[in-house]
């Protein structure tokens, strides 16, 4: 034999059921106050903590969708030389064929005569001569992979070095 009830009830359900004791008790003017009050003060608790979750769920969610989407990136250091990587849509803006200059894709750059590589990733070589231009070296790899940001990188600082050298 069982010895308690456990219920499970929705929000409306719960209030339903609050409305439905009370009103049991107001037509019973009060012949049970002790059960009936009882009842209905387990019926607010319970109603107040399903209404305070179902609020913070909203904030939460609320809040998660207002954050900014930020595009993946990778920092990596390459013989003294900060390398950043952004993943995304890139298209090739520069008049010069032997010079790349890459940009974000736009509905304006995407309908004239530019190379376009989607999801992949725009590599910058950063100066650590604080002094100088902020990026030293540039260019974009031809897919999504990891690994190519790596040489792709290393083939700039490779570069920078032999033009330094040079002069």
């Amino acid at each position: 034999m069982s010895s308690a009830l456990r219920a499970t009830f929705t929000l409306r359900e719960a209030r339903a059921l609050q409305r439905l004791v009370q009103a049991g008790a107001a037509a019973l003017n009060h012949l049970a106050p002790d059960q009936s009050d009882e009842i209905i003060a387990m019926l607010d608790i319970g109603i107040h903590d399903v209404a305070t979750k179902q609020a913070d769920a909203r904030a939460r969610k609320k809040v998660k969708e207002q954050r900014p989407v930020f595009p993946p990136m990778i920092n990596i250091d390459i013989d003294g030389y900060a390398i950043s990587a952004e993943l995304g849509d890139w298209v090739d803006i520069s008049t010069d064929p032997d010079y790349s200059v890459w940009g974000a894709v736009t509905p304006e750059r995407e309908a004239g005569q530019h190379e376009i590589r989607r999801n992949a990733w725009r590599v910058h070589v950063l100066n650590p001569d604080r002094y100088g231009p902020l990026h030293l070296a540039y260019g974009c790899t031809a897919a999504d992979s990891r690994d190519e940001v790596e040489e792709l990188a290393t083939k700039l600082v490779d570069g920078i070095r032999r033009e330094r050298r040079a002069a």
